[in-house]
């Protein structure tokens, strides 16, 4: 990953974050910030396209699982679900809530399974950003999936208005943003300062996805930009929590969100992409 210097030991870092955040996560998130509430809303709509009304019991792996959310729904659904997070206070939640059957704490860079177990993976929740080896996971995922299974994720986007902002305000190398910006290449060390401590985040293009994909054994089905297209204009800082004016415009550039991400070139200008991706059949 190109910009700032990457820590040995990120998995911990990201681990401790989530750690933290368990018991508050779900309230901060899903109640308290309309932004997500949205990003939420989107990634739902795609879940239900690809889940509702299947009746076989696939096996599906919930790839950074957190506190659940997904597989919940997973399971009512009758999937049998293996939740993966590398936060054991997350998957602790996950349990006592009973959304977990099967918790498993793991890395995405190792996964703990057999070759082909899975009907499909989900990774809601930018899982592949926060994975400075986000190849070695793409690997393992297109391992553990038999062929013709689905990969269904999402991605925040380099190229996009509000990593602008971030690049002017500092929390993007400007250098990388914009070699990020000609070259269409991410790889941006994006860091989070965490009680001091150096979170590594790493953004996409859509031409990095497509490579990715297409390099282990996936094919392309469909990629959404339905999660802030419009609404990006509204810097993500002042959007994130402002309940005031800020919140009712972004209310109203909503509406026009989920249409604008579905074409060009409105879609390549989201904050999140929707994929879903299909492992080829061997």
């Amino acid at each position: 990953m190109e910009g700032d210097d990457q820590s040995s030991n990120y998995e911990t870092y990201v681990s401790n974050v989530y750690d933290e955040m368990a018991s508050n996560y779900e309230r901060i998130y899903l109640k308290l910030s309309q932004y997500y509430r949205h990003v939420y809303s989107e990634l739902y709509a795609v879940f239900r396209d690809y889940f509702n009304g299947v009746k076989i019991r696939s096996k599906i792996l919930d790839l950074g699982s957190g506190t659940g959310i997904w597989t919940r729904l997973l399971r009512e659904r009758g999937y049998h679900v293996v939740s993966l997070d590398i936060s054991h206070a997350s998957l602790n939640k996950c349990v006592r809530s009973r959304r977990c059957s099967d918790p498993v704490q793991g890395d995405a860079v190792k996964l703990p399974f057999r070759d082909g177990y899975f009907d499909a993976v989900v990774a809601y929740g930018s899982v592949f950003n926060h994975i400075v080896k986000t190849e070695d996971a793409f690997r393992e995922v297109s391992r553990v999936l038999s062929g013709g299974g689905y990969l269904i994720f999402d991605v925040d986007n380099l190229v996009c208005p509000d990593m602008a902002y971030e690049s002017l305000l500092g929390g993007v190398p400007i250098r990388g943003f914009l070699k990020g910006l000609i070259s269409g290449n991410g790889h941006v060390g994006y860091w989070y300062n965490h009680d001091h401590e150096n979170i590594p985040f790493r953004f996409f293009t859509i031409k990095e996805i497509r490579n990715i994909l297409s390099n282990y054994g996936f094919r392309l089905i469909s990629l959404r930009g339905g999660i802030h297209v419009l609404s990006n204009v509204i810097p993500s800082r002042l959007h994130q929590w402002n309940n005031g004016i800020t919140s009712s415009l972004a209310s109203l550039l909503y509406l026009f969100d989920d249409t604008l991400g579905r074409h060009a070139p409105f879609k390549y200008m989201a904050t999140t992409f929707l994929v879903v991706s299909r492992k080829n059949n061997a």
